[in-house]
């Protein structure tokens, strides 16, 4: 079945992408996307073809991909720190509050777009309590990413 993913930004147009689902429940959804281009981000390429299985779940400030090469190995995790995650029939959409966190599939954790959070702030794009759900995100995600990513494989593997 075909779903919509729409990616709201701050600072940027929102971004729709057209996804497989894989598995859904009430409050959650898995979709699947294979990406018809190349794609280079924190020291890593992930050439056309690359697969992004990416975790969903309302009343969750992230959402996570798992992404791999075309071969199916594991390039990493990468972490969106967002906000207002709606899993609806056929679409699922969510604020994107640009910090991101990549755990490279050596374990290497690596915090990106830092300074994407600090324009926006200056800008008055987040307020206060926006950097306070980032840095808490950020530190949870930092503190436990493997049992996150342990319960995304876990579900992965009962379908």
């Amino acid at each position: 079945m075909l779903f919509c993913e729409l990616k709201r930004h701050l600072n940027k147009p929102d971004e729709t992408y057209r996804c497989d689902l894989v598995a859904r429940d009430t409050d959650w959804v898995v979709l699947s996307y294979v990406s018809n281009r190349a794609w280079d981000f924190a020291g890593t390429h992930l050439p056309a073809g690359s697969q992004t299985l990416a975790f969903y779940q309302t009343a969750v400030a992230h959402v996570l991909w798992r992404m791999c090469v075309p071969s199916g190995d594991l390039k990493g995790h990468l972490f969106h720190i967002c906000r207002d995650v709606q899993v609806e029939e056929r679409r699922v959409s969510y604020l994107d509050l640009l910090l991101d966190i990549w755990i490279d599939s050596n374990g290497v954790v690596e915090v990106l777009d830092r300074e994407d959070v600090d324009m926006c702030y200056r800008e008055g794009k987040l307020c206060e309590a926006d950097l306070k759900s980032i840095a808490a995100e950020e530190k949870r995600i930092v503190a436990h990413w493997p049992g996150l990513v342990r319960e995304m494989d876990a579900l992965l593997s009962g379908l």
